[in-house]
């Protein structure tokens, strides 16, 4: 029996996640995956299950991401193992992620370090574990510091060591007798670094917490890297007597970052650019190609029948394969063209300044060519040959990355034609970005046409247990007969630049069904619209709320506008001048979906919003973990702190709701109160 392993994926591939299995019960263990491909499904795995192992992840799924995935892990307060997978990814993203805490990366086409990565992890989790507590001990208990596992070093107020703990001793070279006396940064490298102590000084003299990373200088002369966390102690009247530094020495993590950097841009196996780089090279191409109008073209290459010879005579002989085949594509360039291996066994060729179509088939006749004689492996005779995929810049495509989609489309079929062949990019294979550009075409001048319509959902105050309101929620009604969520088009209204005439259409829309539903009831009814951060970008949009406001009658204060937490960390001065002449109109200001952003109590109190949403996930994740129901019974004190309403979105069951209510949470909306409805079924509602 293997050893047991408990994995959470994040794969949107079913084969990829078959593959990884086999090489973990290879590597010795049994491993129980659970795949998930989406934030919400992360979370519920993470709740569900304590028993995690490790979380591997892809570093970019249709809907979800290894950075995302990380953010979630963290939220979780879970510390475990995690681990990236990709062949596609930038060595400053990937370095990036290390930083923000995750704990290492792997090449999807190379798993050999997958088994040892994931042991190695695990056991580091555990110290981990072991460390913080000693940590904590090192903070409260002074005694402690003997025993823990980080160097500690107490100095007094000017930066004069008088305590330094057994592990400096050990870490640096340097006896406490050494050491006591002398300043902090005594073991600081000289030729480097001054920013970051001048930022510490500035950080601790003013009374906080300061972290960073140093590069110092062990007593024999070695360089190493430590990650500090410097603190000022005050005495009982508020002044800094001492400040202690705790510090963890991170010159592996610092080496394998470097490494990565180093290797960033070439292939270790056969030397070509990799990827990165030959994006980079693409866009250069492209720009060139641009200013002296004329064409670039680029190839796609892979290899036919590469897995036969790799599952056969393994991994060693399938690399000896690559290299040949790299050295016979060489052969086929010009200088100034560009070689590039994409991972596994697909290459690229960029080919800029080429006069016509004539010229990129020469060269694919070349590499056509060039791999009709058999290779060499291992004493046998191997007929590997390439099928090619060709686009041109500007007559396929404007961008690089479009430009690389298409000609790998080719690529495949020049595979289904019979491979050993080269297809150029034709209509046929744009299908898929047509039903997209079709979908764009029938979503402009929907407004204009009626197509569009609101339902809205009542806004029941548990105060008075009655509804108060409702949201707006947008419907589209796509031709010929098919009525669209708002998640299924938003999004790519906000990209091609739609939302600000649907937006439009919706707070019109909202003001005037509104008004005909608010007349004649009582006071206090209000109708919620979200709003896209783009509309806000406009100048104009205050003043074109006012003249909305002006021609339905409906009053300012019966308007709420939902903004989502990104508008907040949006500094620039359309939007904040946009906020706060809304705020002058008396219209109502609400943060949706709070909890799920970045922003702080800083940005809250920057415009006098009125009321903070709680987003469903919260909703839902505290029926099930303590953290999430103590975590929204704080957003819910916090925000009354504030002056600001609280509302509970997505409640679908009695038990959210009686937790809601127990929270002090003035009102919910969701199934159970009441679905979206035409303004008609809400009329009998309000009251």
């Amino acid at each position: 029996m293997g050893k047991p392993l408990s994995v959470l994926l994040v794969e949107d591939s079913a084969d990829d996640a078959e593959l990884l299995e086999l090489e973990l019960l290879r590597g010795g263990f049994a491993p129980s995956i659970r795949r998930v491909e989406t934030g919400d499904e992360m979370r519920s795995a993470l709740i569900a299950t304590s028993s995690w192992d490790v979380v591997l992840s892809d570093y970019h799924l249709p809907t979800f991401s290894a950075e995302a995935a990380l953010a979630t892990l963290q939220e979780s307060g879970r510390d475990l193992p995690f681990i990236i997978m990709s062949g596609v990814v930038r060595a400053e993203d990937a370095v990036n992620l290390l930083k923000r805490g995750a704990h290492d990366f792997l090449d999807k086409a190379s798993l050999a370090r997958l088994v040892p990565a994931i042991e190695r992890e695990i056991r580091d989790a555990h110290e981990r574990v072991q460390r913080r507590q000693a940590e904590e001990r090192v903070r409260v208990l002074s005694l402690a510091t003997e025993q823990s596992p980080v160097s500690v070093v107490i100095t007094d107020r000017e930066g004069v060591i008088g305590y330094v703990n057994p592990k400096f001793e050990k870490a640096t070279g340097y006896s406490a007798r050494e050491s006591v006396g002398r300043p902090i940064d005594f073991i600081h490298r000289k030729d480097g670094g001054e920013e970051t102590y001048r930022a510490m000084w500035a950080t601790i003299r003013s009374g906080q917490e300061w972290r960073g990373e140093f590069c110092n200088q062990r007593r024999d002369g070695q360089l190493f890297w430590e990650y500090a966390t410097v603190s000022p102690l005050e005495d009982a009247n508020g002044a800094i007597t001492n400040f202690v530094a705790v510090k963890e020495d991170i010159t592996v993590r610092r080496s394998y970052e470097e490494r990565l950097l180093r290797q960033a841009n070439y292939d270790e196996l056969t030397g070509l650019p990799n990827r990165l780089l030959m994006l980079d090279r693409l866009e250069q191409g492209i720009a060139a190609a641009h200013r002296r109008n004329i064409s670039t073209a680029l190839l796609y290459i892979d290899l036919d029948r590469f897995k036969n010879v790799n599952d056969s005579l393994g991994h060693a002989a399938g690399d000896q394969l690559l290299k040949e085949a790299a050295l016979r594509l060489a052969d086929c360039i010009r200088e100034g063209d560009t070689l590039a291996r994409m991972g596994g066994d697909e290459f690229v060729i960029i080919l800029p300044g080429v006069d016509d179509g004539i010229a990129v088939q020469k060269v694919a006749d070349r590499i056509v060519d060039v791999f009709s004689p058999p290779f060499s492996i291992v004493g046998q005779d191997h007929f590997v040959t390439g099928s090619i995929g060709i686009s041109m810049f500007p007559n396929d495509a404007a961008d690089g990355q479009v430009l690389l989609r298409n000609a790998e489309l080719s690529m495949y079929k020049a595979k289904e034609q019979g491979r050993g062949r080269y297809q150029f990019f034709t209509r046929e294979l744009n299908e898929r970005m047509q039903e997209r550009l079709l979908l764009e075409s029938q979503l402009r001048g929907a407004a204009g046409r009626g197509e569009l319509r609101l339902d809205y959902q009542p806004l029941y105050d548990l105060r008075i247990n009655a509804p108060v309101g409702m949201e707006a929620l947008v419907r589209w009604r796509r031709p010929p007969d098919t009525l669209l969520q708002p998640g299924s088009f938003i999004g790519l209204a906000e990209e091609v630049g739609l939302i600000g005439e649907i937006g439009d259409w919706v707070v019109a829309t909202a003001c005037k069904e509104a008004f005909g539903l608010f007349n004649g009831r009582r006071n206090g009814l209000r109708v919620a619209v979200n709003v896209s951060p783009r509309q806000l970008q406009g100048g104009a949009f205050g003043d074109w709320v006012r003249r909305q406001l002006d021609e339905t009658g409906l009053s300012p204060d019966q308007l709420e506008l939902e903004i989502t937490e990104s508008v907040l960390m949006d500094d620039s001065p359309e939007t904040g001048m946009t906020l706060r002449k809304l705020c002058d109109l008396g219209v109502r200001l609400s943060i949706d979906d709070f909890g799920t952003g970045y922003s702080s109590l800083g940005y809250l109190q920057r415009y006098p919003f009125d009321t903070l949403k709680i987003d469903r996930s919260f909703v839902v994740g505290a029926m099930t973990d303590p953290n999430t129901a103590r975590l929204v019974e704080t957003i819910v004190t916090m925000a009354h702190g504030l002056g600001l309403e609280t509302v509970g979105e997505g409640v679908e069951t009695a038990e959210q709701l009686d937790f809601l209510r127990g929270c002090k949470c003035d009102l919910v909306q969701g199934f159970l109160l009441g679905r979206p409805m035409t303004p008609m079924a809400l009329d009998g509602q309000l009251g």
